[in-house]
């Protein structure tokens, strides 16, 4: 399998972001990522204008974040562009799958903070809805600034001190998934930085909240696909897309340790499968982790519960029912506490 390692959720000028894709692509290759999927609020200007493509060693890909005033929902693969006005979130998620495209609610839980936007915020709160491929349960820049009393603290927990708001996905979110899984719904979930590197001025001082660059470096998304990046624009974004709809992915802070080479696969007698898929379940099925460093508790969740974990870097777990099986890894330092780190796609045993 290769691994491509990207930031979704990414804003340019193209809306409120204060950057250039031109500029967002040379953050991206600074960060070391294969792509990076800019999704602009209600616009593909930037995929019409040919923006798309190979910057370097960075594939950029054009999509779009709808609706502006509530339900916030990130299409991926859209070839036009969709007005979210006068729409219910149920038919925008049908007007999404209509056209192809690939859909995950953004930032579901968002409680926004006083002296950001006067506290406005974009909760998902329509969870009757069907049809959507998933939602972002780690959201860089929404969870830093939720509860933010003032700028200097957000700035200061957000570089320097660390804030505990981001150093793992929003609780929320993840009961959520949950439930979603035990309900025997097939949901994927994301992560993404929300980057919009937000350009401060305060009094003589100037500066950007939140750059490209450092949000490139927490919250990626880790692609895995047997076919390996070709150079040609349509070929490749279409191996992007694909193991995004498929759910080969999982989500990892890049500031704990380096995630490349994690790995859940699930395997019997008869096939051998990874994340996002389904197997039959029998009595030689099985659940393997492996971990790219020995510092690692692994966890595997069914049902919002852990059934089984490993203080090392590998993990297998002898299948004993149906169900959708997800895995944690959190990274043990040597003399600080343990850090949420690694999330998985489910493996479906049916």
């Amino acid at each position: 399998m290769h691994e491509y390692a990207g930031s979704i959720h990414v804003h340019s000028t193209y809306s409120d972001g204060s950057g250039t894709v031109e500029e967002i692509a040379s953050a991206a290759q600074k960060a070391c990522l294969d792509f990076v999927m800019i999704t602009d609020h209600e616009t593909l200007h930037g995929l019409f204008e040919e923006k798309d493509g190979w910057y370097k060693n960075t594939l950029v890909l054009i999509d779009t974040e709808l609706n502006r005033e509530d339900h916030h929902y990130l299409a991926f693969n859209l070839k036009e562009e969709i007005s979210a006005r006068g729409l219910t979130p149920q038919e925008l998620i049908d007007r999404v799958n209509q056209l192809g495209g690939i859909g995950f609610i953004a930032h579901p839980f968002e409680k926004g903070a006083a002296m950001i936007l006067n506290g406005k915020n974009y909760p998902w709160t329509s969870w009757h809805v069907r049809g959507f491929n998933g939602i972002e349960i780690w959201n860089y820049t929404s969870q830093c600034r939720d509860g933010a009393a003032n700028l200097f603290k957000l700035y200061w927990s957000a570089f320097f001190k660390g804030n505990a708001n981001v150093n793992r996905p929003d609780p929320k979110a993840l009961k959520k998934w949950d439930q979603l899984l035990s309900d025997s719904q097939r949901v994927l979930a994301i992560g993404g930085t929300d980057a919009h590197a937000i350009k401060v001025k305060r009094g003589p001082f100037r500066f950007v909240l939140f750059p490209y660059q450092f949000l490139f470096n927490t919250i990626n998304t880790h692609l895995l696909s047997p076919l390996e990046f070709t150079g040609k624009k349509e070929v490749d974004q279409n191996i992007v897309y694909s193991a995004l709809q498929a759910g080969h992915f999982f989500t990892a802070n890049n500031k704990v340790y380096p995630p490349r080479g994690f790995s859940f696969t699930a395997e019997n007698q008869n096939e051998q499968v990874i994340q996002g898929d389904s197997i039959k379940n029998n009595k030689n099925t099985v659940l393997a982790v492996k971990s790219p460093t020995a510092r690692s508790l692994i966890r595997i969740i069914k049902d919002g519960k852990v059934v089984s974990e490993s203080s090392s870097n590998r993990l297998c777990f002898k299948v004993l029912g149906k169900g959708s099986f997800r895995v944690e890894v959190y990274y043990r330092p040597h003399l600080r506490r343990m850090r949420p780190w690694i999330y998985s796609n489910p493996i479906f045993v049916e």
